[in-house]
C-alpha cells in the first residue's frame, strides 16, 4: 500500500534523476548559441613579408612586375557567457619560412623577414593554449605547416583538403579526436560560416565572419591580392579561372567588394591599419 510520503518520494527522486540527466547531456545547439554572444573581432596576423614577387606568380595572365607579397593568417574571437573565449584561427601559417629548411622558399618567394607563428600570435597576447579552434582554408604547406604548434584546438576542414594535409600533421590531430569534418558549407558558430568555394584548390574554402559593422569574407588564396577582384582576375594558381571568377563574384554580391579580404596582400595592413605591427584590424 503507497502513502502520501512515498508517492510523494518517489516523485522527487524520478524529477531528481531527470534533472541530473539534464545536466549530464552534451549541450545542444541552441545551448552552444545561447553561450556565446556579441560579434566576432577578427584581425590578420603576418608572419612573414616579400618584395619583388613576379605578378605572373599572382595574377592570372600577368606579367613579371615585381610585387609585395604578405603571408598571414586570421584570429577570430568572441566572448562567452561564463568569461570565456572562444579563439578560431583561420589557417595558421608556417613556420618554414623562419627556420633554415625554408631557405629555398625564401629564395623563391623574395622573403625579405619572418619570424615564428607563435610569436606573430603573440601581438594580440594570445599563446597557442588559448586557441580553440583552427579553420583550414585549405590544404597547402603556407596555410597548414604549423597545426602542430596547437595541440588543444579542434581542427575544421573539408574532408578532401584534410586528406591532402601531410600524415605528419593530420595523424595527431586524428588520434586525439581533434578533427572535425564535414563536405557541406554552412554555419560552425553563430555569426561564422564556411562556404565551399574551390577554384584555387579543388575544395578550398571562404570564411564569412559577422562582425559589428556587418560581414566580412576571408578568400583565402581565391583571391591572393585586392587586384584580384578590382580587375576581375583570377589567381595565377587555380583548378579554373572562370570558377575561381564565379567564386568571387558571388563574395562581392553578398557582402561587397570593399568586404572580401584576400589571402597575400599587403594592403590589408594599410587598409586595416591598428597600433600592433604586423597586425590588421579587420574587425577591432
Amino acid at each position: 500500500m503507497f502513502t502520501l510520503g512515498s508517492v510523494l518520494l518517489v516523485g522527487a527522486v524520478l524529477v531528481g534523476a531527470v534533472l541530473l540527466d539534464a545536466a549530464l547531456a552534451p549541450p545542444t545547439r541552441a545551448q552552444e548559441e545561447r553561450a556565446e554572444g556579441g560579434s566576432w573581432r577578427l584581425h590578420a596576423v603576418e608572419f612573414a613579408r616579400s618584395e619583388g614577387v613576379p605578378a605572373r606568380r599572382l595574377l592570372d595572365g600577368a606579367d613579371a612586375e615585381p610585387m609585395g607579397m604578405s603571408w598571414y593568417f586570421f584570429v577570430a574571437r568572441r566572448a562567452r557567457v561564463d568569461g570565456s573565449e572562444r579563439v578560431v584561427l583561420v589557417d595558421v601559417g608556417t613556420d618554414r619560412l623562419a627556420e633554415p629548411r625554408g631557405r629555398g622558399e625564401r629564395r623563391s618567394w623574395h622573403v625579405r623577414r619572418a619570424v615564428p607563428v607563435l610569436e606573430a600570435l603573440a601581438r594580440l597576447g594570445l599563446g597557442a593554449e588559448d586557441v580553440t579552434d583552427v579553420v583550414l582554408t585549405h590544404h597547402h604547406w603556407d596555410h597548414v605547416g604549423a597545426l602542430a604548434r596547437y595541440p588543444d584546438a579542434t581542427v575544421h576542414a573539408h574532408p578532401a583538403e584534410w586528406a591532402r594535409v601531410p600524415d605528419a600533421l593530420r595523424r595527431p590531430v586524428e588520434r586525439a579526436g581533434r578533427a572535425s569534418l564535414r563536405r557541406a558549407g554552412g554555419a560552425l558558430w553563430p555569426g561564422f560560416a564556411v562556404r565551399n568555394s574551390g577554384a584555387h584548390t579543388a575544395h578550398q574554402r571562404m570564411v564569412r565572419v559577422e562582425c559589428a559593422d556587418g560581414p566580412v569574407i576571408v578568400a583565402s588564396d581565391a583571391a591572393y591580392l585586392y587586384r584580384n577582384l578590382e580587375e576581375h582576375r583570377a589567381v595565377a594558381v587555380a583548378t579554373s579561372a572562370a570558377a575561381n571568377l564565379r567564386a568571387l563574384d558571388r563574395a562581392v554580391a553578398d557582402v561587397g567588394a570593399d568586404r572580401v579580404i584576400p589571402g597575400h596582400d599587403p594592403a590589408v595592413f594599410t587598409r586595416y591599419r591598428s597600433e600592433l605591427e604586423g597586425v590588421a584590424a579587420i574587425c577591432p
